[in-house]
């Protein structure tokens, strides 16, 4: 399967009332890891963490999963939250490359 643009990695650890990437973006997959403690999932939303739920992951216990999605991805027009996060890790966003507050350590911003 081949991207049709650049890709940015945006990862996080815990479910927080800010923004995880700020500008308006495309997801185009993710990876999530369980904690190992049951269960998982994640729910991402737009606008704020009580936004528009545009995307939910159920993760069986103890696994990673990858999500890769077709075409042009899932569009979040005010951003990308986490409204859930039970018995997750870590997740890694895979999302059109982008400029602003989020990126991850060492990736270029433009």
């Amino acid at each position: 399967m081949a991207f049709k643009s650049d890709v940015q990695a945006t990862r996080f650890t815990a479910s927080t009332s800010t923004v995880i990437i700020a500008p308006s973006v495309r997801l185009r997959g993710m990876i999530v890891a369980s904690n190992g403690s049951g269960v998982g999932i994640v729910k991402l939303t737009t606008t704020s963490q009580a936004g528009q739920n545009l995307m939910t992951v159920d993760i069986p216990n103890g696994d990673v999963v990858s999500v890769y999605i077709p075409e042009d991805g899932i569009p979040f027009p005010k951003g990308i939250y986490v409204s859930t996060m039970t018995n997750v890790r870590a997740v890694t966003l895979l999302t059109d490359k982008y400029s602003g507050p989020g990126l991850t350590a060492g990736n270029p911003s433009t």
